[in-house]
C-alpha cells in the first residue's frame, strides 16, 4: 500500500466517523447513559470506603437499584457498607419571605446503608460500550514496532485511573490481556497523543475534547484501513469525551494526515525510526 492509498483509506474512514457523529447518540451508548443515571455519584468518604471493603468493585448500587436493573443480590452476600445522610423537613421562622417555601431540608445526621457491586448480583446483562472486532492479525507486531521505533517505550500494566491505556509522554501503558483487536486500537489511540499531544505544544492549546476526538479519529481511521470493524465505538467514545462533529471538523487535516502516516508505517515490515516526526 502505497501514501496515496492510505490517505484515501483515511479519507473514508473521516467520512465514515462524521456521519456517525451526526446521526447523535447510538441505541448502545443510549442504553449505558440510562444505565449510569441509575448509579449515585458517591462522596469522596464513601469511595474509600468502598475501595477498603471491596477493592475490586466497578458497579455498585443499592438492592433496590439492583432489582429495577433486572438484578438480584445474591442470597448471602455481604453488603459495602458506606455512609447516608438523614434528612428532615422543618418549619422556617417567620421571617421567611411569603413567596418561599413553607418547609425545608435539614440534615440530622448520618446512618450506615448496605451497597452491592455487581459481581455480587445475577440477572439482565448491563449495557456495555461498542468495541472494536476483527482480528489485526501480523499488524499489531508492526503497529508495535512502529511505535518503539519512534522512540516510545510499550509498557503492558495496569495504566490506572479504571483507563485501559494510557499515554505517559515517551510511554505507553496498556491494559494486559484484552482481545488483540482491543489492544491494537488503544495502542493507535495512545501512539497519537504522543504524536499530537505529547511531542508538541498542541497540548497546551487544545481542550480535552478535542485531544481525545483527535485520538480516537485516528483510531477509528487506522482500524478501519487494517480490517478491523470499529462499529460505533469511536463516535461513542467521542461523545462521552464531549466532542461532536464540529470537534472533528476542527482537526480534520491533522487527524488525515496521522492517520495515513500509522497505516503506511504498519504497511512497512521496517522504518528508519522517523515516526515521531510523521505529524509534524
Amino acid at each position: 500500500m502505497n501514501k496515496e492509498e492510505a490517505r484515501k483509506l483515511a479519507e473514508q474512514g473521516l467520512a465514515e466517523l462524521h456521519q456517525a457523529l451526526q446521526n447523535g447518540h447510538s441505541e448502545t451508548l443510549t442504553r449505558y447513559f440510562n444505565m449510569m443515571s441509575r448509579f449515585h455519584r458517591y462522596s469522596f468518604n464513601n469511595i474509600l470506603l468502598i475501595a477498603f471493603q471491596r477493592p475490586d468493585a466497578t458497579h455498585v448500587a443499592g438492592f433496590h437499584t439492583w432489582r429495577k436493573l433486572g438484578r438480584c443480590v445474591r442470597k448471602g452476600e455481604q453488603g459495602i457498607g458506606i455512609f447516608a445522610p438523614i434528612a428532615y423537613r422543618r418549619k422556617e421562622d417567620a421571617e421567611r419571605s411569603t413567596d418561599e417555601p413553607e418547609d425545608s431540608v435539614a440534615l440530622a445526621g448520618f446512618r450506615v446503608v448496605h451497597v452491592f457491586d455487581v459481581s455480587q448480583t445475577d440477572g439482565d446483562d448491563l449495557p456495555e460500550l461498542a468495541t472494536v472486532q476483527g482480528n489485526p492479525g501480523d499488524q499489531l507486531p508492526r503497529l508495535e514496532q512502529a511505535i518503539r521505533e519512534s522512540g516510545i517505550e510499550i509498557e503492558y500494566g495496569n495504566p490506572g485511573y479504571g483507563a485501559h491505556g494510557v499515554s505517559a509522554g515517551g510511554k505507553i501503558i496498556v491494559e494486559p490481556d484484552l482481545p488483540p483487536a482491543q489492544t491494537f486500537a488503544i495502542l493507535v489511540h495512545e501512539f497519537s497523543h504522543e504524536l499530537l499531544h505529547q511531542q508538541s505544544d498542541r497540548r497546551k492549546e487544545l481542550s480535552r475534547a478535542a485531544r481525545e476526538t483527535e485520538a480516537e479519529a485516528v483510531a477509528h481511521v487506522v482500524c478501519r484501513a487494517c480490517g478491523l470493524d470499529p462499529n460505533t465505538s469511536s463516535a461513542d467514545y467521542i461523545h462521552l469525551s464531549r466532542g461532536d462533529v464540529r470537534t472533528l471538523s476542527q482537526s480534520l487535516d491533522v487527524i488525515q494526515k496521522t492517520a495515513t502516516s500509522i497505516i503506511s508505517l504498519i504497511n512497512e515490515s521496517h522504518n528508519d525510526g522517523t515516526a515521531a516526526t510523521l505529524a509534524a
